[in-house]
């Protein structure tokens, strides 16, 4: 057995510090034995942080976004200055893992980035997206900052939901790419199922991406805060129909779990409902953050209409008249509700503005107003 100790792998750090151009340094600790240490990382970076500031570093030398990796938990070295303070927060962060009997490295992490086409480089269209809420557990003995934070889903539909994301959007010839956190790898492994349903519970922020370059293929699945999830597809080689039905699939592969799902077009990646912040067009009558704040809502009132959505009972009954939509029944009182017409609200970015008209009419009171929220307070502390 070796002896307890905490090695700082220094060739690694500085390669990688070098690579970043000085701008910042993802680093990881691998430890020997045990792989539960994450909250041991997270003292340490607090501990090593408070010091370096103490010792007048704080303005050049910062660590934060502690995230989860299979070898051992990673961080953000977001500002990296003098050599002699970056060397005395290693030192300390090393120091508090050895004294709280932990072995291993401090070294580099493994990171990837998406391609230029999809890094923002090159501004791409929107693409169909599916916008799902699954249910929670039990919210009203939380405080809002607990019920903002963190995923609150079930450990059961959590792995189903994981597992079935990673069948969903997987093909042939697709590079995956892992995030948990802030922190993105790659796998050579498509069925991450199981690493995305443990970064979703952890850290309320998860998401597995399939993509191909050459011809350009992209599916994703984002979780995130309050089981709100996000699924999308891009792929000019298949007609929206084909797009939009590989979307419904992933809104409608749960129902009986699901409070809310809706289609819409999205920003390639969109990674949570925030989104709906830069909606086209935007909700008729509140804002992104109404809709976050008021998650208990989800059950009975929608954003806005849409030309595919699944509702519960309880969205139909505040309907004002669905007479021309098609009304499928799938089963504990859930309803995949779509137009007659789908090529006028999908077949490009924006809906026809008369079929959008007439829907948000049809779907009268079930559309959430400033009226709604203050009628029916959150059940949170």
């Amino acid at each position: 057995m070796p002896e307890p100790g905490v090695e700082v792998v220094w060739g690694a750090l500085e390669r990688a510090l070098r690579k970043a151009g000085h701008d910042e340094l993802w680093l990881q600790f691998r430890p020997r034995g045990s792989k539960d240490v994450f909250d041991a990382v997270q003292a340490a970076v607090q501990v090593a942080n408070q010091e370096v500031e103490d010792a007048g570093w704080g303005d050049e030398v910062f660590t934060e976004g502690v995230s989860d990796s299979d070898a051992g938990p990673v961080a953000l070295m977001s500002r990296v200055g003098t050599e002699e303070g970056v060397r005395a927060w290693f030192a300390v962060f090393a120091r508090h893992l050895q004294a709280l009997g932990l072995s291993g490295k401090v070294t580099a992490a493994p990171t990837a980035f998406f391609p230029d086409w999809l890094s923002g480089e090159v501004r791409l269209p929107r693409q169909l997206t599916a916008f799902v809420s699954y249910q929670t557990n039990d919210l009203a003995l939380l405080d809002a900052d607990e019920e903002r934070r963190a995923w609150h889903v079930p450990a059961a539909l959590t792995a189903k939901v994981a597992d079935a994301a990673t069948a969903w959007g997987r093909f042939n010839g697709a590079d995956v790419y892992l995030q948990r956190y802030i922190h993105q790898t790659r796998s050579k492994n498509p069925d991450v199922g199981s690493a995305l349903a443990g970064a979703a519970a952890k850290f309320a922020m998860a998401r597995v991406t399939y993509l191909r370059s050459q011809p350009r293929r992209l599916a994703w699945a984002s979780l995130g805060t309050l089981g709100r999830t996000c699924y999308g597809v891009m792929d000019d080689t298949v007609s929206w129909q084909v797009r939009l039905a590989q979307v419904t699939r992933a809104m409608a592969a749960f129902p009986a779990d699901t409070d809310l799902a809706f289609v819409q077009y999205s920003n390639p990646l969109t990674s949570s409902w925030q989104a709906l912040s830069t909606a086209r067009p935007a909700p008729p009558y509140v804002k992104e953050s109404d809709i976050r704040y008021n998650r208990h809502l989800n059950k009975q009132y929608i954003p806005d209409a849409h030309g595919l959505q699944l509702l519960t009972d309880a969205h139909l009954a505040n309907a004002n008249n669905l007479s021309d939509w098609i009304i499928e029944p799938l089963g504990e009182g859930k309803h995949l509700v779509q137009a007659k017409d789908l090529e006028s609200w999908y077949a490009t970015i924006d809906p026809d503005p008369e079929t959008l008209a007439k829907a948000r009419a049809d779907f009268g009171g079930m559309i959430l107003t400033p009226e709604i929220i203050a009628a029916n307070p959150p059940p949170w502390r």
